[in-house]
């Protein structure tokens, strides 16, 4: 599997790995194992939507501001594939995975940062942040140096 080869943080290969299992905490999944009532489990932002990670990441519409802004089309998708999407973007895949999973764990963050600070950022304050750490660790990647460079400058021309 594609997560477990990343070069990100450990706490994001983390996050990938409860992603990929679905065991993420979002509401739905706290309501399934029941921690949660049903209607404590909507989300903040879509007060009519169960917090589901498909919802989440890809179906928001926060999310798919975030999609649309770098022109990657979530139809049909999982957020447990995160290697699938913008596979036609045309950027380097030898970081797809971990440029996409590091927007994903900036989706998280903002919806962390609703739930637990009442801070909503924008989708261009969320790209901010993928970029700001694609600088961070970009040394991570020794060999594909050049291409995290690439992502990353395809995320700042559409912040």
């Amino acid at each position: 599997m594609r997560i477990w080869n990343t070069k990100l943080p450990t706490k994001i290969k983390f996050f990938g790995w409860l992603l990929y299992y679905a065991r993420l905490n979002t509401r739905s999944h706290l309501y399934h194992c029941g921690i949660r009532a049903l209607e404590d489990s909507m989300y903040e932002h879509c007060s009519s939507k169960l917090e589901t990670d498909e919802h989440l990441f890809l179906h928001c519409p926060r999310a798919l501001a975030i999609w649309d802004r770098l022109c990657i089309n979530t139809a049909n998708l999982n957020p447990r594939t995160p290697w699938l999407l913008g596979a036609t973007i045309g950027l380097p895949d030898q970081v797809h995975t971990d440029m996409l999973l590091l927007v994903f764990w900036h989706v998280w963050k903002a919806r962390n940062s609703l739930i637990f600070e009442g801070t909503t950022l924008p989708p261009s304050e969320t790209l901010r942040r993928v970029v700001q750490d694609c600088d961070a660790w970009k040394h991570r990647y020794t060999t594909n140096k050049p291409q995290v460079e690439q992502w990353r400058d395809f995320f700042c021309s559409n912040v």
